[in-house]
């Protein structure tokens, strides 16, 4: 037993990663404490799922356009340098919300402009995190270490909100934005100081960003394992996304009339879900990560269709909890499939796809998918949302075991 742990948790016999792993913890508890405080805010002010996908489409528009310029760029150059100058501006934007919001009765308009800036960083930013694991540790530990991080990085999901809801509760939506941009302190300087691990790659420096963008579009596109990742990921992103960000977050909250302090306790559970499927998966180490989807998707779909049939909320909140758990097996075995995949030179575009998938394609529905609830119901838009989603999956399913 002690033998089998230690051999899931080889990444950390190497100094980068334990550094990285640890400061990044803290930031990431940071910045999922920003977007509860933001989504608080917003549902408090406007009581609507279309405005809390306004934000999200403010954010995606930018990474949308940008997030493959980025993934040119990190292929191009030292991926932690870029990573040291996106955190810093993220900071300064956090502290900055904190100020605005601790002194003035911060509008939808200023939270508006704050997602633009910060989607145009994280069009940089993303990619570039992409691609550091690989540079933390040696390719035989690599699977590993992307598997926890995820661990990490769910863990941040679970705690952040419950850290967003005592603040909250303490003092207000400011002190959370405040707590953020301090956060970030810590993995600055660790960035400054990682040894990393030098890698392997051709680039073309004679193609144009453009051509580039081409030329690795019709490389993911051309690979048969990896166009199935990538669609399925989309399907994953587009459907399944904005019911858990938006719409469950609008319809629990209003449904159960929850305040500041519960809003945060009860989204806490579904990113422990999460968290417990990246400790299984991360234990498991499984060889084929994409069989994970034949029992994930079809529960995904099943769940969903529950949660509106359920009346206490404590059955909601158990319900969401194990869809979030089959939720990241059904992200993490296709973005752990992607990284193993990928040829090096191309990793920083594959980093790109990945990114704006979560960062610029899920945001973005997020829009239509919380005016369409609006209109015609919060109940009605996730059964719509799990059906389609199950249909796309077991469609692409059979065209690739056809392939």
């Amino acid at each position: 037993m002690i033998q089998l742990l230690k051999s899931r948790l080889t990444p950390f016999q190497h100094k980068a990663f334990r550094n990285f792993f640890f400061v990044q913890a803290l930031s990431l508890i940071g910045s999922w404490s920003h977007d509860l405080a933001r989504a608080y805010i917003v549902i408090e002010m406007m009581g609507q799922a279309g405005a809390l996908g306004s934000l999200m489409l403010a954010g995606a528009i930018p990474s949308l356009l940008l997030m493959m310029q980025g993934g040119v760029l990190v292929d191009r150059i030292d991926n932690r340098k870029l990573m040291m100058i996106t955190k810093c501006i993220l900071a300064v934007m956090s502290l900055a919300l904190a100020f605005i919001t601790e002194f003035s009765n911060i509008q939808l308009w200023q939270l508006l402009v704050f997602a633009i800036i910060e989607g145009v960083i994280i069009s940089f930013d993303s990619p570039a995190y992409q691609t550091l694991t690989v540079r933390l540790v040696p390719l035989e530990d690599f699977q590993q270490a992307i598997a926890i991080n995820s661990t990490n990085f769910h863990t941040a999901r679970m705690i952040g909100p419950i850290v967003a809801g005592l603040l909250m509760a303490w003092h207000g939506p400011s002190l959370v934005f405040l707590f953020d941009g301090l956060s970030f302190l810590g993995l600055i300087f660790v960035l400054k100081t990682l040894s990393l691990r030098d890698v392997h790659r051709v680039v073309k420096n004679k193609q144009t960003s453009w051509a580039a963008i081409w030329d690795g579009l019709c490389y993911l596109m051309e690979n048969k394992s990896l166009r199935f990742f990538i669609l399925q990921l989309l399907c994953t992103i587009i459907f399944i996304f904005p019911i858990l960000i938006v719409i469950f977050r609008t319809y629990i909250k209003l449904k159960y009339n929850l305040s500041a302090d519960q809003f945060g306790y009860v989204f806490a559970f579904p990113a422990a879900g999460a968290m417990l499927g990246s400790l299984m998966f991360a234990a498991i180490k499984p060889k084929k990560p994409t069989n994970a989807l034949k029992l994930s998707v079809p529960l995904v779909v099943g769940l969903l269709c529950l949660v509106p049939q359920l009346e206490s909320l404590n059955s909601a909140v158990a319900a969401m909890t194990i869809i979030g758990f089959f939720t990241y097996l059904c992200f993490a075995s296709l973005t752990v499939s992607l990284q193993l995949e990928v040829k090096e030179e191309y990793r920083g575009r594959m980093g790109a796809i990945i990114g704006m998938s979560f960062m610029s394609i899920g945001p973005l529905m997020s829009f239509p998918i919380g005016v369409f609830a609006d209109k015609w119901g919060y109940e009605f838009t996730i059964y719509i949302s799990a059906i389609v989603f199950g249909f796309a999956s077991a469609l692409l399913a059979l065209l690739q075991r056809q392939k």
